[in-house]
């Protein structure tokens, strides 16, 4: 009920709340952190700039009062009239605030990241800004052990997949065996010549029997 209040609150607030683009950065940003303090794989991925030129762009109302690098999605449940305080945009899972013993980790996914960020840029259909931004937090979005439409707060699968063609249309349509999206991204990591000797977030996944059943993916082991 908050969260479907946030949604319209935010949809009221755009310049075209009646586009696929729109609905679905709304659905994001909503989902995820934008608080600078945010844990590495629950946030945004947007620098607090760029950010706000996207939502000032996209949610023109919804900008007044928010100041970049705080949490747009708790503002925007304030703005609903929402329980803000019992509301979590992000589920902890990586403090950056940690111990050292932590750091390697982190270093890791941002590796990760930078992989995914790439693919989608290589494959980017569209010199729309709005394009890039997803690009950002979908590879953010990436690092989460769970189905990618549901760690970036998309309606369903069919969202994803129509986000992907609208805007990485070459990426999109090489999914012709309609795998899983990560694990498809995986795999064209893997076929670009990008090895990993690290386990993928896929392997802590609860949903790994779903993108993978009896297959075991080969993994090769580099430097």
């Amino acid at each position: 009920m908050t969260d479907s209040a946030a949604y319209h609150r935010l949809m009221a607030c755009s310049v075209s709340g009646g586009l696929a683009d729109t609905q679905d950065l709304g659905r994001m940003l909503l989902r995820r952190c934008s608080d600078a303090s945010a844990p590495y794989p629950c946030a945004l991925g947007l620098p607090p700039d760029r950010l706000g030129a996207l939502v000032g762009t996209v949610f023109p109302e919804a900008a007044a009062g928010w100041t970049p690098g705080r949490c747009f999605s708790r503002h925007v449940h304030r703005l609903a009239d929402a329980d803000a305080e019992h509301h979590h945009a992000c589920l902890v899972s990586i403090d950056l605030a940690a111990p050292e013993i932590l750091r390697p980790e982190i270093l890791r996914l941002k590796r990760e990241e930078e992989d995914f960020l790439g693919l989608l840029l290589r494959n980017r259909s569209t010199d729309q800004p709005i394009a890039a931004a997803f690009a950002v937090i979908i590879a953010r979005a990436c690092l989460e052990n769970d189905h990618l439409w549901r760690s970036l707060g998309l309606a369903g699968r069919n969202s994803l997949a129509d986000l992907l063609r609208r805007h990485f249309h070459p990426l999109a349509s090489a999914n012709t065996r309609k795998l899983r999206w990560k694990r498809f991204f995986y795999e064209r990591l893997h076929a670009e010549g990008r090895p990993t000797d690290r386990p993928t977030v896929c392997d802590a996944c609860a949903h790994y029997s779903d993108c993978y059943g009896d297959i075991i993916p080969t993994r090769p082991h580099g430097p």
